[in-house]
């Protein structure tokens, strides 16, 4: 059984990072040794994830739409230079928003099998 912590570990945060450096990449024209050193990844990493080789199931993000939203939010800060403390916090955000959603209910019910399951809305 997955709790929803590890579905957003396995599923979401992936694909908010890989949202990330591609909006780093492309529209903000960074090289891939600066995304790495801003986001504390290695290069490897970021060449995986604009390759799609980590990451890539683009289903996620069909899903959860909003996660482009939160990617484009988290670049435009940290290209204004503010500290991954300031931009982290957009990302436990956007984590609980997305658990939030109906959405990830569904992903998490079908992950575990479990019927009836709410314990993504629990406060």
């Amino acid at each position: 059984m997955k709790t929803p912590c590890e579905l957003v570990v396995g599923k979401i945060l992936p694909s908010l990072r890989a949202s990330v450096v591609k909006e780093l990449s492309g529209k903000h024209d960074m090289k891939q040794s600066e995304i790495a050193r801003k986001l504390g990844i290695t290069q490897a990493s970021v060449s995986q994830y604009l390759s799609a080789t980590r990451a890539g199931d683009g289903s996620v993000i069909e899903r959860f739409p909003k996660i482009l939203a939160y990617a484009e939010d988290i670049s435009e800060r940290i290209v204004a230079g503010e500290s991954k403390r300031q931009w982290y916090g957009v990302i436990c955000g956007a984590c609980k928003d997305i658990r939030e959603d109906d959405e990830f209910c569904r992903m998490h019910r079908m992950a575990t099998n479990i019927s009836g399951c709410d314990i993504c809305k629990k406060k």
